[in-house]
């Protein structure tokens, strides 16, 4: 039998255990509608790293703080997406605020 733990994180704790800010992308679906995805992530000192990098040390804290057993090695995330009505100016409410991480064991 095989077990599916879900840990659903919202962007300040992913972005806390990555030491990373997420960069968020903006397309035009069509003319009220965006679609706002993450796009990476970016380190204090203007670095990209790529989100499986990222998510990698998500995963490994979560692992160092007991959250994730030791064994476990593989794991799968989803990133947050929505599609929003278009706005002049964008607040950090109006993006999406969960990331999930889920493993097997």
């Amino acid at each position: 039998m095989n077990i599916t733990t879900i840990i659903e994180l919202d962007n300040k704790e992913v972005e806390k255990m990555a030491d990373a800010k997420m960069v968020f992308a903006h397309e035009q679906i069509n003319e009220q509608i965006v679609q706002t995805c993450v796009e990476g992530f970016q380190l204090a000192n203007g670095d990209k790293i790529e989100t499986d990098d990222a998510l990698q040390k998500v995963f490994d804290q979560l692992k160092k703080d007991g959250i994730v057993p030791e064994e476990i090695e593989d794991f799968s995330y989803e990133m947050p997406s929505c599609e929003r009505i278009k706005k002049e100016v964008y607040s950090e409410n109006d993006l999406p605020q969960n990331v999930v991480i889920s493993f097997i064991s």
